[in-house]
């Protein structure tokens, strides 16, 4: 294309004859037209004729008639020497309403004289194409390529150009952060084609709602970004965003029900910043996760405060890996009978330099929020099968194991290594779970739980009673052991309601063959209530408190040493 069309150019300016520019235009394969001084074209290429006259020839017709306006605007100034030349330029021409009927041409207009005095003439290519590819690059840099939110990226940038006005800084915008909850239960069950047809249902659905800025964060989150909103405002337009993706979603033959947790930043708190505002609306989400109630919470100074403390207590975590600093602790498991240890619960201890003495009820969640879980979880594992394999027979181990262990590792497998390395019986091992562990994918979870106990290993549901549905699981889950949490049993013996539950699980439980072990056990009296009501094992404090290992072989060795002067 550049030798044809210097070549016409040359000619042109050799001030060619009639004849031989109509030759030289004709024969050019790009788009080109030449425009004498009274406005009318002279000459057209074949391309120029089809691209702007349907492959009708140009030549005869003014320019006011069959050029579009940007084009006529630069050969009018060449003509009438206002520039030699004008710069590459583009000219839309729309031949309907749809996006494949519009044209794209780049195009320059140069003076050139021939014979009959001063001619515009006007190069142009059809670069439709190319801004077609160019502009989905672009989209595709500030929109989720599967909704057409924007992304993270795009979403950023509107808030930008929103805080550049004074207008928008002065009006505010409320941010808020949405986390789907059972989103993955309902991708695993139907498939990611159906799974993709929620999502994009969600962004129509937050679109219908008004919000200013619609964007899919990634995953399942999702942010809206909305102005002029006080902060009472911005709860009740995120009450109508839950109410909204609440309801049930057809999904071809099927129909699915998801949850939303959502945080709420504004930046009359947080600022303009929009990395700012996603950061606190993502701290508010994060509470709102934890929290009960409807499922939102809005940022404070003080949450800041609070991830600032939790980012160090991760670091801190890191680092106690390193050091040694965390320890293996048991706690015995006695029968109500006699009081004889029975068995032992694993526990880890932290100790710190500076923080103390960590509470694991600190550190588990950051560990599970992290992934540490997993390290942390398999050297409790390996530890404590090592070390009670060398300890009477007749004692049993509880090792807990979190239900993100479950999602990220084979559980069932590291057992089974844990298990041959230490050289422990599979039946003295019991693996102990919460609720929470089925809230993400039951069938998996139970088909691990069903090969452990095929090994041997028992299964025990540990704070039973403080989730909603625990009744369910008892009948066809294979668990064999539960466990009352100990905020029923601290209740005992005076408290009459707290009696009236422990007795209704123990009587599921032995009408469903399970064994009962109550955890928090303090005092004397709450072992023979327990005891009367049908309950065989206890743990807790009256017991004893948890021990290191060491301490725990003396203990044993004392009660050996006791046991054969008795006997």
């Amino acid at each position: 294309m550049a030798s044809a069309i210097g070549a016409g150019w040359r000619t042109l300016r050799g001030r060619a004859s009639a004849a031989t520019l109509a030759r030289v235009v004709s024969d050019n394969f790009a788009g080109m037209v030449v425009v004498e001084s009274g406005g009318v074209i002279v000459a057209a290429s074949r391309i120029a004729s089809d691209l702007l006259n349907g492959g009708r020839p140009l030549d005869g017709h003014g320019i006011r008639q069959a050029l579009p306006p940007d084009m006529r605007h630069a050969i009018e100034q060449v003509l009438a020497g206002a520039v030699a030349s004008t710069e590459l330029a583009l000219a839309v021409i729309r031949r309907g309403e749809g996006e494949d009927d519009r044209l794209v041409l780049q195009y320059a207009v140069t003076a050139s004289e021939v014979d009959s005095g001063r001619i515009a003439c006007l190069n142009f290519w059809d670069v439709t194409e190319r801004r077609r590819a160019e502009e989905r690059l672009s989209f595709l840099a500030s929109h989720d390529p599967l909704t057409g939110a924007l992304s993270r990226t795009g979403l950023c940038a509107a808030i930008n150009q929103r805080f550049e006005t004074e207008r928008g800084r002065g009006e505010g915008l409320a941010v808020l952060a949405i986390d789907l909850a059972r989103f993955k239960p309902v991708n695993d069950a139907l498939g990611h084609a159906h799974g993709d047809m929620l999502l994009k249902q969600v962004v129509g659905r937050l679109r219908a709602t008004g919000a200013a800025y619609v964007a899919r964060l990634g995953g399942h989150g999702f942010a809206v970004a909305h102005p002029g909103l006080d902060g009472g405002e911005a709860i009740q337009f995120c009450e109508l965003i839950q109410d909204r993706l609440t309801l049930p979603y057809q999904l071809g033959p099927h129909r699915a029900i998801i949850g939303a947790e959502v945080g709420i930043s504004h930046s009359g708190v947080s600022g303009f910043d929009p990395d700012r505002l996603l950061s606190h609306a993502d701290m508010a989400l994060s509470i709102a996760r934890e929290g009960a109630g409807r499922g939102h919470a809005s940022f404070s100074p003080e949450m800041d405060a609070g991830l600032r403390a939790r980012q160090e207590l991760e670091t801190a975590m890191q680092q106690a890996m390193e050091r040694g600093e965390i320890s293996l602790m048991f706690q015995p498991q006695a029968s109500l009978d006699d009081g004889t240890v029975i068995g032992v619960e694993a526990l880890m201890r932290w100790v710190h330099p500076e923080l103390g003495s960590v509470s694991p009820e600190r550190f588990i969640p950051v560990a599970e929020e992290t992934g540490k879980i997993v390290e942390l979880g398999r050297w409790i594992l390996e530890a404590a099968c090592r070390e009670v394999a060398g300890w009477p027979g007749h004692l049993k181990l509880s090792v807990n194991v979190s239900p993100i262990q479950f999602e990220l590792v084979d559980v069932v497998g590291e057992v089974k290594e844990a298990l041959t390395r230490s050289g422990l019986p599979a039946h003295r091992l019991d693996v102990e779970i919460t609720e929470g562990i089925f809230m993400s994918n039951a069938r998996a979870v139970t088909d691990a739980l069903q090969r452990l106990r095929n090994l041997g290993v028992g299964i025990a549901l540990d704070d039973f009673g403080t989730g909603y549905s625990s009744l369910s699981y008892i009948g066809r889950l294979p668990i064999d052991k539960i466990k009352i949490d100990q905020s029923f049993v601290k209740r005992l013996p005076g408290d009459q309601q707290a009696g009236v539950i422990v007795r209704a699980v123990m009587m599921l439980s032995e009408a469903l063959d399970k064994i009962v072990i109550a955890e928090g056990i303090e005092t004397a009296d709450q072992a023979w209530m327990l005891k009367m009501m049908g309950c065989k094992v206890g743990q807790g404090y009256h017991f004893g408190r948890p021990k290191t290992a060491a301490e725990m072989r003396a203990m044993l060795a004392e009660k050996s040493a006791t046991d054969r002067i008795a006997g």
